[in-house]
C-alpha cells in the first residue's frame, strides 16, 4: 500500500511541485489538470491530462459543466490512481473549475474505497466574481464527511480593493511554498520519517485525521541554525495571536538537525497559554533532519462543526410562504458527435471565457496567454 499526493489543477500542481522542490523526491505524486502547459511543465512522476480529444489541452475555461465532461471521460483513469494506494492528499485551489471537480470525483472515490483522504483546498481570492464564490463553496459541500478537508483563505497582499498583480502574484508563491511544507509534513508522516511527539497528550494515527472540515487555516513558521525557541518571534504578532484565541486545532511541526531534550514539550507548553482550552494541540518531529537548518512550523484552524447554526426569524403562520426559487432553464446543443453541451448565450462551450478574463489579468497572465492556441497545444 502507498500514499498519494495528487496536484488538481493549475495551484494544486504549482504547490505539488514546490513540495517536490523540497522534498526527496516525487514519489506518489500526480499532476491533474486540462491545460496540457500546466500538466507537461510540471515535475510530478505521473502526469494526467484531462480529455484531450475534448479541450485539446487548453482547459475548460472555467466552465464546470466541461470540467465535468472532461473528468467522465477520465474516469477509469482516474480509478486506477487509487489502486494499492492507503492514503491520499488532493491539493486544490476551490476557485478554479478543473481542479475542484477533480478533487470532488476523486475523494468520492476514496472513500467509497475507504482511503484515508485528505484535502487542502485554497479558497478564491475576495475579489474574485460571485460565480466563482458560489461555486467553490458549492464544491466544499459536496465533499464527503469522511474526507479531512482543511480549508486556506488566499494571501492578502494589502488593504486595497484593487491589489497590484504583481504583489498579488508574489504572495501567492509565497503561500504556495509555505503549504509545500505541511504537504511534505503529510508525506512524511505517510512514510513514517515524521511521527508525532508523545509529550503526554493523546496520540492520533494521523493528526491530518479529522471529521469535517478545519476552516481559516492559518500557516507560520520560524527557521534557523539551531533549534531554538526564540525562532518564533511571530509568536508576539497580532496576526498569530488573532489565530490562536479562535484555534480549535494547532499542528506543530519541528525539524532540527541537533538533538534537543524536552524542546517538544517547551513548545507545547508555550504554545498552549495562547490557544483555548478546547483546542487540540498535536506537535510532531521529523526523525531524520535533512540539512543543516532547523524549522518549526504551525497550523493553526478553526473546527467549521463547532461554528452556530444561522437562526432564522418565524414566520407569521398567516402569511403565505414564499415561492422558491427556481433555477433557470438550460438548453442542450447536441454536438455532430451526439455529445450534449450545455448552451450558454451565444451557444458554445467556452462562452464561460469572458468571466473568466480577470484570473489571466490578475493572477496567471502566462496561462492567459496560453489560452490563445499557441502551437503545438491544439489538435488539427
Amino acid at each position: 500500500m502507498s500514499a498519494r499526493i495528487v496536484g488538481a489543477g493549475a495551484v494544486g500542481i504549482d504547490v505539488v511541485d514546490e513540495w517536490i522542490l523540497l522534498s526527496d523526491g516525487p514519489t506518489g505524486s500526480l499532476a491533474c489538470d486540462g491545460e496540457a502547459s500546466a500538466v507537461e511543465g510540471s515535475l510530478a512522476l505521473e502526469k494526467l491530462l484531462l480529455a484531450p480529444d475534448l479541450a485539446s489541452g487548453l482547459g475548460c475555461f472555467g466552465g464546470r459543466d466541461l470540467a465535468w465532461r472532461m473528468v467522465g471521460q477520465e474516469n477509469q483513469r482516474l480509478e486506477a490512481l487509487l489502486k494499492d494506494c492507503s492514503r491520499l492528499l488532493i491539493v486544490t485551489g476551490l476557485a478554479g473549475a478543473t481542479g475542484a471537480t477533480v478533487t470532488e470525483a476523486l475523494a468520492l472515490k476514496a472513500v467509497e474505497r475507504e482511503i484515508s483522504t485528505t484535502v487542502f483546498a485554497i479558497l478564491p481570492f475576495p475579489f474574485e466574481t460571485e460565480e466563482r464564490q458560489a461555486a467553490a463553496q458549492a464544491t466544499r459541500d459536496a465533499l464527503p464527511a469522511e474526507a479531512s478537508l482543511f480549508l486556506f483563505p488566499p494571501p492578502t497582499p494589502s488593504e486595497e480593493p484593487t491589489p497590484d498583480v504583481t504583489a498579488v502574484r508574489r504572495r501567492l508563491r509565497e503561500f504556495q511554498s509555505a503549504l509545500a511544507q505541511w504537504v511534505d509534513v503529510w508525506s512524511g508522516m505517510a512514510r513514517g520519517v515524521v511521527s508525532p511527539a508523545h509529550w503526554g497528550g493523546r496520540a492520533e494515527t494521523s493528526p491530518f485525521t479529522v471529521a469535517g472540515a478545519i476552516e481559516d487555516c492559518q500557516l507560520f513558521a520560524g527557521a534557523g541554525p539551531r533549534l531554538d525557541l526564540s525562532l518564533l518571534g511571530f509568536l508576539e504578532a497580532s496576526g498569530f495571536r488573532q489565530a490562536a484565541e479562535k484555534a480549535d486545532r494547532c499542528l506543530a511541526s519541528i525539524e532540527a538537525h541537533d538533538e534537543v531534550s524536552g524542546g517538544e514539550e517547551e513548545l507545547a507548553n508555550r504554545l498552549q497559554k495562547f490557544l483555548p482550552k478546547r483546542a487540540h494541540l498535536d506537535v510532531l518531529r521529523r526523525t531524520a533532519a535533512r540539512s543543516t537548518e532547523s524549522r518549526i512550523l504551525l497550523l493553526v484552524g478553526r473546527d467549521a462543526s463547532r461554528h452556530p447554526k444561522a437562526v432564522y426569524p418565524e414566520r407569521d403562520e398567516r402569511e403565505p410562504a414564499p415561492e422558491p426559487e427556481r433555477a433557470p432553464i438550460r438548453r442542450v446543443l447536441a454536438e455532430p458527435e451526439g455529445r450534449l453541451v450545455p448552451a450558454s448565450q451565444d451557444g458554445t462551450p467556452f462562452a464561460k471565457t469572458a468571466a473568466t478574463l480577470h484570473k489571466g489579468e490578475n493572477l496567471d497572465i502566462p496561462a492567459f496567454r496560453r489560452r490563445k492556441r499557441e502551437p503545438g497545444l491544439a489538435r488539427e
